[in-house]
């Protein structure tokens, strides 16, 4: 096939140039699948077929269509070569291998692209609710268990992560989407045995990303999360439309609240859902076929807790909330939060560690406020269905023995 006269940037295509494949005798590269995922090849009735000239020659049902190829090539973050193929021909394609390619093939998958990074993302309403103490912590705390961890300060503008560690690198986030660095050279190590990702102060905010600044930040930060085990996402508080989708975007969302700002934190998990049930609609309604995620589950941290008890007492509230003024209303989907676990506070503590610019539990590990992110951090590194939802002190007694502390 003759792609000599096609661009490479899948930006503009003109039909003549484009070839035809016949879906019968084409046979689509197991990499070239998980490229894409199944929705998506669904959605724009396209399927990847193999790598070549530096870029993906895919079959596409409207391979004229710009709107349709850049879609694509935001989604693989590769250029797109597109190739004409019969709709009902793509279709079953996608049926036959994509199948096939999720049972069968998924080790020699694995062999050919490397891990994947588990990722999480922390989300608030509004600042001061410890969102940034947390994530540094359990970074902290997973990375101690020898896994790789790479921590990601999205919070652009506030750079917080720098400043309540005393670290800053030389190039960070802002350079990277500035387009002056590439995204190896902003991945710092920390003192601390986990990987930082820099933010940076200023005006710029996540809600300012182009099309093009995070199309590229997804198709670079796919190559690079293959070498690790966890991602942690710090993002920006407040609940703007790019802020949730980031997050939802990513394997689980953790929202940190308190119990004086419980009502924000309320809100913060209802705009989530809001965002997560108008995405899968959107999806049923292109779709054909299509069998949407019908319960949404975010993990809740309590912070500044007084007590344990209060955090489980102010979840339940939650959780009541949400069946009475949500789910009652919905026919289709369903807000099913869980309970990742509190944080006790400690005012004086969280004082002295500011001044000290290092992780809680580097610098207080015996402290039950430490306790309380240790338990978070093993919390999250199980898998959902195995994680302790009943947290209480006979479980930090179990993890100190583990840990060796008191």
């Amino acid at each position: 096939m003759d792609h000599t006269r096609m661009e490479k940037n899948g930006m503009q295509v003109v039909e003549r140039d484009l070839p035809h494949v016949d879906m019968t005798r084409e046979k689509p590269e197991k990499a070239c699948l998980r490229l894409l995922k199944e929705v998506f090849a669904r959605v724009y009735v396209s399927i990847p077929l193999r790598i070549m000239d530096g870029g993906v020659l895919v079959a596409m049902a409207e391979p004229n269509r710009k709107d349709v190829v850049n879609a694509l090539r935001f989604h693989m973050g590769m250029p797109v070569y597109p190739a004409q193929a019969e709709k009902s021909s793509i279709l079953r394609a996608i049926d036959k291998y994509y199948t096939d390619n999720s049972k069968g093939n998924q080790n020699i998958m694995e062999e050919q692209l490397g891990p994947t990074s588990h990722t999480i993302s922390v989300i608030s309403n509004k600042g001061g609710v410890g969102k940034t103490h947390m994530s540094t912590n359990i970074a902290k705390v997973i990375a101690d268990t020898g896994r790789r961890v790479l921590l990601v300060d999205a919070d652009l503008g506030n750079a917080d992560i720098s400043n309540k560690l005393a670290f800053f690198p030389e190039n960070t986030l802002y350079d990277f989407f500035q387009g002056d660095t590439g995204i190896k050279e902003v991945i710092k190590r920390t003192p601390y045995g986990f990987d930082l990702i820099a933010g940076t102060s200023g005006e710029f905010k996540l809600a300012n990303l182009n099309y093009v600044q995070r199309s590229k930040f997804i198709r670079n930060f796919r190559k690079v999360s293959q070498k690790y085990d966890f991602t942690i996402f710090d993002l920006s508080a407040g609940i703007s439309t790019v802020v949730l989708d980031f997050a939802l975007a990513t394997d689980e969302i953790v929202v940190i609240t308190t119990p004086q700002d419980i009502i924000a934190g309320y809100a913060c998990i209802k705009a989530s859902f809001q965002r997560f049930k108008t995405i899968e609609e959107k999806l049923m309604n292109k779709v054909e076929d299509y069998k949407p995620q019908k319960i949404y589950t975010p993990w809740i941290v309590m912070n500044q807790l007084t007590d344990l008890k209060q955090g489980v007492f102010l979840y339940n509230r939650i959780c009541q909330t949400i069946d009475e003024k949500i789910n009652n209303q919905e026919d289709i989907f369903t807000l099913n939060p869980a309970y990742l676990g509190g944080i006790l506070y400690d005012r004086e503590l969280f004082r002295k560690v500011e001044s000290l610019h290092k992780p809680l539990i580097t610098s207080y590990p015996k402290a039950k406020v430490s306790q309380c992110m240790t338990y978070l951090a093993n919390n999250l590194v199980r898998p959902p269905e195995q994680r302790d939802t009943k947290q209480e002190l006979k479980g930090f007694r179990r993890f100190s023995l583990i840990f060796g502390l008191k």
